[in-house]
């Protein structure tokens, strides 16, 4: 693991550069390092010897020669991350070196960056004017100016046996007969297939096989032409036994390779010299029966010259060698007139052509001069006697109008003669679209009369091979003989494909594949199934190396269709229409025009969108149109989900699916598809209802195998995002009830095990849901998406040592997939590693990256039967009577909305990461946040009244990787309450001031010296100190009110908030200023007597319960506190509250939240007064409100805001109060006073009246933001509140800077 993290720290210049190819090989596994060790031109060790140890000028040339090789080498592999570190490290060394300027234009050129190429050129033509490096690198920049198009068209008429068009369309390409670098081996190829060409071609590849001895395809290329012409086969042969030995390096033309040379056996006569060579595969191949078959013929003997045309003839015709195969089969022909087979070869090289009248006269020749082997080619005669009805049938079964198709089939097997060909192909079209049983019949009745029949032979065997039963699939091909090995090869592949099919094991399933590849290496439906089992393996990067050489250099149509299936599946609308471009419209499948279709439809709409503001109605137009297939709706909302608009992709989805009232099955499961996309399975499940079980009888017509197939994994998915969704919500009961179905229809299914994990999670049962996601994992240790969740049950239920070895062997296992290291990040937080986890992020953002530019991956305990089998009752469900769904059945009206969730872009996982590296980089980064408020509260000016200036200071290190934090805090404050009103009325409210009035009065004739001054005003000022520690759930401060008031207080407080899966506890104990005033927040002093009171604090505990339930947060709670202060009436309040608030609307920048909260407290006594004693806080005896408060936040470029409203109702009742609380003296003077009211003195009563208030309630609370930089963000908030008898208005500037951006 340590080279892992700390390779890119290697900086010591010619070291790490030599150094960086077995870094690289590390790092991209087993076969890059096997495939380096076999061709890389030098390791590491003997360029850093040969760069350290030879002389300073021949040393440093044979450094930069090696790392140049090197680099070419990658480039063959298409490595080009590794080729560009090579070149780089040749450039340190000799920037000038033009063996080294050739091969950077050939990367340059390779990658797409022709304008570097081009001036790289320059560079070259400077440096070695005319010399073969300018000359390759010119024939490289021209080569990638040729038409796509033309280049395809090409290849098109050489894999249909067109070989001398094809040639000169690649002479066209090539402005003569030299072809380009990387073109030369496909063209020398094709040229070896035209009469009289062969010598050319083999001249053409040995001079590419000099001038390059690791270019394998090219040494292949050779080797095989070589084995085409008798004089030359035995070298041949020899070429293709050494390239066998390359198993490591370049698999795929090693196994080719061997199929040729096994393929050229066949060829050979059976005579003393061929015997050995035969014999010698058998030792190694025992079950190859046809070629034993092939060395019973007597040995010796001069060879039958006529059987090695016919094999040459039909070897050529496999190929779609036209021409030669006509050559051969008429020098077979020339020495015997009556040669059956070369006849009915003629008849074939002639269907071939389209000349169907040759045709049938060559075939009606062979049969009759070998009557005893007519029924090789009646089926070819009979189906040229109703050519054009077979055509037809043909047609429809391209466009898909399959059921037509079988009808057209069934009526021309009872027509006199056609019985036999028209079953044969009914058979094949029944086992094209599933329906084995039937399709099995067929061929047994054909093979019940014509034992012999080889196309139902091979049919028969391929139905048993998907089926598993290899034996009889293996009796039945063993019948065939020699001459169809090809075919035989095809069906043995399409077996283990079957096989691979058929396992739930994705290990398994890839080495099945792998197994069937060294078999056929050029089949493109083997290799995107590859692709696909590796990306489900979490293997995204060598699924891209698989698919690689279809996406960049495809040959054939079916080369071209499956990269475009490939890219479109992957979402790289770019690259599909790029290989578009190059297919032939002739060579479109259904499933590649519905493609094709989508790509002009989003072109067209994008190239529309740049141009309006309000996309509905492009949206309501493009969709006007006829959409039988469900393709455009598709287009139409994809288009906006790659844009993360989902607003406008619901829109389009849910205009698409409304126009029709009878929707077809295609259409159904279409835009089902694209509603799982963007995140809406009730849709989906709501549009797949009718279809039943896919037989047919909700709908009226069967559905084929693939749509059932695509209907049953689409009802799982939504089983299981529905149960996720339910589970958000904390409802963990119908959660399960939705997802049970899926884990009965298949109990080995992964999804649904992990989703029953996730409801454990969710409960809080973390055991639980390591003990499934444990055995998920044992069961297939490649799954990433198990090893993730089996990571992150551990860290929750607290064993981080296994937590970090789960996510350890994930690394080590699948080192360039993005899940692998965000198991590692899960571990490396666990266990208080901050820098660590931040690396483990921003490794994994960048693999998310790659790979969507390549496709554009305590000791173990637990029972795993009881870990993994469905409990037969709902766990989650106290009763045991819940509602029964079928499977991805839609909720009812207790279900959840039906907007599902919106990413925030298009690529969920990256936003995911992106938003916890920024999140971590900020909670890891110690910080400064510095203010500026003000605060304006309403009431009597001396008394009530508040205004309010602070500037708090805050500095925070972070904890534990930023899991925790401790906060210094300094918060200087000035506060003044004003002049209080010299009436009165007022006076005699404030303080002891009603004694000091009295003796004024008593005392009016004296001097104004000898007056008691009562103007008084309110005014403090301090420095608050604050010290909090917090992490994920426990939280605690100690400090003090402002330091410099009148009477400061001790304060602080701490809180635990453990969190139980969508549960949150909180319980708080906590010792807090009252700041309603300045009499309670700071103290005051008595103008009379002198002494200070106030300084009011409330000692609160309080417990609350919050549940979060998906979209929707519900909380209920309450307290108890009681008030002390210096002089003041203690007092004691209870509290309670209830409350809840959903999500209304959210789209990518804007989210609206509502919600309605209850309020009730009440205080033993009432101290909303002034006088001495009294506190100076609102103290309701009850208090109840009702609100709806609105919440709205959103972002835009560097600004973000958020925005709360409330409105509401409220009563409150106080009691009377007495004017002196604690100083039963002062209230009897009081009393004394009372009735007085006079112009200097109103005193209607020594007590302060009740009241019963019942009135609206609400206010506002705004913030805005802007980020000046990735390190300082500034924010502008303000608000007002109208509750109680008061009203109260702020506002504040404040920066936050990060000191230290980790």
């Amino acid at each position: 693991m340590t080279h892992k993290r700390y390779a890119s720290s290697l900086s010591a210049g010619l070291l790490a550069t030599t150094c960086v190819a077995g870094l690289l090989l590390q790092a991209n596994g087993a076969r890059a390092q096997q495939a380096a060790e076999a061709q890389a031109p030098a390791s590491s060790t003997t360029m850093m010897q040969a760069a350290t140890v030879a002389p300073a000028q021949s040393g440093q040339a044979a450094v930069v020669q090696r790392l140049v090789q090197q680099a070419r080498f990658w480039m063959q592999q298409h490595q080009y991350e590794n080729a560009r570190q090579s070149l780089q490290s040749a450039a340190r060394l000799a920037p000038d070196s033009v063996d080294l300027l050739e091969a950077e234009g050939e990367y340059q050129s390779h990658i797409g960056n022709r304008d570097a190429a081009l001036d790289t050129q320059r560079r070259l033509h400077q440096a070695a004017p005319g010399s073969t490096y300018e000359s390759q690198l010119n024939d490289l920049l021209h080569e990638q100016a040729i038409s796509q198009p033309d280049l395809a068209h090409a290849r098109s008429l050489a894999a249909s046996g067109h070989s001398d068009q094809a040639v000169e369309a690649y002479q066209h390409l090539f402005n003569g007969s030299t072809p380009t670098p990387s073109l030369a081996v496909e063209y020398y190829q094709t040229l070896a297939g035209v009469s009289g060409q062969a010598g050319t071609a083999q001249d053409g590849l040995i001079r590419l096989v000099k001038a390059n001895p690791s270019d394998f395809r090219a040494q292949l290329a050779l080797a095989q032409v070589l084995t085409y012409q008798p004089g030359t086969r035995m070298e041949g042969l020899q070429r293709l036994q050494a390239l066998q030995k390359y198993q490591s390096s370049a698999p795929v033309e090693a196994a080719t390779a061997e199929k040729s040379y096994r393929q050229t056996l066949s060829w050979l006569p059976v005579t003393p010299e061929t015997l050995p060579l035969m014999q010698k595969w058998l030792d190694a191949h025992p079950s190859d029966s046809a070629l034993r078959t092939h060395m019973a013929e007597p040995a010796g003997g001069p060879p039958d010259k006529g059987a090695l045309a016919r094999q040459d003839g039909f070897k050529a015709l496999n190929a779609g060698r036209l021409s030669a195969a006509q050559a051969a089969f008429q020098s077979a022909l020339n020495l015997n007139a009556k040669d059956g087979d070369a006849l009915g070869g003629l008849g074939l090289v002639a269907m071939r052509a389209g000349h169907n009248e040759e045709a049938h006269r060559y075939l009606e020749d062979a049969i009759a001069a070998d009557p005893k082997n007519a029924a090789h080619w009646r089926p070819a005669l009979a189906g040229m006697a109703v050519g054009e009805e077979y055509g037809s049938v043909r047609r429809l079964i391209a466009s898909g109008q399959t059921q037509e198709a079988e009808q057209r089939l069934m009526t021309l097997a009872r027509q006199p003669g056609q019985s036999e060909g028209a079953t044969l192909m009914l058979a094949d079209l029944q086992r094209s679209t599933g329906q084995t049983g039937e399709a099995e019949r067929n061929y047994r009745a054909i093979l019940a009369r014509n034992g012999d029949n080889p196309i139902a032979l091979m049919g028969l065997a391929r139905v048993l091979m998907g089926e598993g039963q290899e034996s009889e699939a293996n009796a039945l091909l063993s019948r065939l003989g020699g001459r169809y090995s090809d075919q035989v090869q095809q069906i043995e592949v399409s077996g283990i494909m079957a096989e691979a099919a058929r396992t739930s094991d994705s290990a398994q399933k890839v080495s099945l594949l792998r197994q069937a590849m060294t078999k056929a290496p050029d089949d493109p439906w083997l290799r995107i199934n590859l692709a696909n089992a590796l990306q489900q393996q979490g293997d995204s990067a060598e699924a891209a190396n698989v698919m690689r050489p279809l996406l960049t250099s495809p040959r054939t149509p079916a080369d071209y269709q499956a990269a475009i299936l490939y890219a479109s599946g992957n979402g790289n609308d770019t690259l599909a229409r790029r290989l578009l471009a190059g297919l032939s419209p002739d060579d479109y499948s259904p499933a590649i025009r519905t493609i094709a279709d989508e790509m002009a439809i989003k072109a067209d709409l994008a190239s529309r969108l740049s141009m309006v503001s309000n996309p509905t109605p492009l949206v309501r137009e493009a969709l006007a149109a006829p959409d039988p297939t469900g393709a455009r709706g598709v287009a139409v909302a994809d288009l906006f989900r790659q844009r993360g608009d989902m607003l406008h992709a619901h829109m389009a989805l849910r205009i698409a699916s409304t126009r029709n009232i009878d929707l077809t099955t295609e259409q159904r499961l279409a835009y089902a598809t694209e509603y799982m996309k963007i995140s809406n399975p009730v849709a989906a499940a709501r549009l797949l209802a009718p279809l039943g079980d896919g037989s047919g009888t909700a709908t009226g017509s069967a559905m084929s195998p693939d749509q059932r197939q695509t209907l049953m994994q689409l009802r799982m998915g939504i089983s299981v995002a529905q149960s996720d969704l339910l589970n958000q919500r904390g409802d963990q009961a119908a959660a399960y009830d939705h997802l049970a179905p899926a884990l009965q229809a298949d109990p080995e299914a992964t999804s649904p095990k992990l989703a029953l994990a996730r409801l454990y999670n969710g409960r809080g049962k973390y055991g639980h849901a390591l003990d499934i996601d444990l055995a998920v994992l044992r069961h297939n240790p490649q799954d990433l998406d198990a090893r993730q969740a089996a990571v992150q049950a551990a860290a929750n239920d607290g064993k981080d040592n296994l937590a970090m070895q789960l996510a350890q062997d994930g690394v080590q296992q699948s080192p360039m997939d993005a899940r692998s290291w965000l198991g590692m990040a899960v571990a490396d937080r666990a266990v208080g590693h901050g820098d660590r986890t931040l690396a483990d992020l921003r490794r994994a953002y960048e693999l998310r990256l790659q790979q969507l530019k390549i496709s554009r991956g305590d000791a173990i305990g637990g029972d795993e039967t009881q870990a993994t089998a469905p409990p037969t009752a709902n766990p989650f469900r106290r009763d045991a009577y819940g509602h029964a769904l079928s499977l991805g059945a839609p909720p009812g009206e207790n279900g959840y909305s039906t907007a599902g969730s919106v990413p925030e872009i298009s690529d969920q996982m990256l936003s995911s990461i992106n938003g916890q590296i920024h999140t971590l980089s900020e909670d890891m980064a110690p910080s400064v946040d510095a203010g500026l408020g003000f605060r304006v509260r309403s009431g009597t000016p001396g008394m009530g009244a508040l205004t309010e200036a602070s500037v708090p200071i805050v500095g925070r290190i972070p904890l534990q990787a930023g899991t925790s934090a401790l906060t210094f805090t300094a918060t200087p404050t000035f506060l003044t309450s004003g002049h209080l009103p010299q009436t009165g009325y007022d006076i005699p409210r404030f303080g002891t001031n009603l004694f000091a009035l009295e003796r004024n009065l008593q005392n009016q004739n004296n001097s104004a010296e000898h007056r008691i001054n009562t103007d008084t005003i309110g005014r403090e000022a301090g420095v608050a100190p604050d010290v909090r520690f917090a992490n994920n759930w426990v939280s605690a401060d100690v400090g003090a009110s402002p330091l410099g008031f009148t009477l400061p207080n001790v304060i602080g407080g701490v809180e635990f908030a453990p969190r139980v899966g969508p549960v949150t506890f909180r319980v708080s104990g906590e010792r807090r200023s009252i700041t309603n005033s300045v009499l309670s927040y700071g103290g005051m002093t008595d103008a009379l007597t002198g002494k200070k009171w106030g300084g009011v604090v409330t000692n609160h505990f309080h417990g609350q319960v919050e549940a979060t339930l998906g979209n929707t947060i519900v909380y209920g709670g309450g307290g108890y506190a009681i008030q002390t202060g210096h002089h003041v009436q203690s007092n004691t309040e209870v509290e309670g509250g209830l409350g809840a608030n959903t999500l209304v609307y959210r789209n990518r920048k804007h989210e609206v939240r509502v919600g309605v909260n209850l309020t009730y407290f009440g205080y033993k006594h009432n101290e909303d007064f002034y006088t001495y004693g009294q506190g100076g806080y609102f103290s309701p005896q009850s208090y109840f409100a009702a609100t709806v408060p609105v919440r709205y936040s959103g972002h835009s470029g560097l600004f973000d805001w958020d925005v709360t409203g409330s409105i509401g109702y409220q009563l409150f009742h106080e009691h009377s109060s007495a004017f002196f609380p604690t100083n039963p003296v002062y209230q009897a003077l009081a009393n004394g006073l009372a009735g007085v009211s006079t112009a200097e003195l109103s005193l209607e009563s020594a007590r302060y009246p009740g009241d019963d208030v019942g009135s609206l309630v609400g206010g506002f609370d705004g913030r805005v933001g802007y980020r000046v930089s990735h390190s300082l963000r500034l924010d502008l908030s303000g608000r007002f509140q109208k509750a109680g008898n008061w009203d109260e208005g702020g506002a504040m500037i404040s920066a936050h800077y990060l000191i230290m951006d980790q």
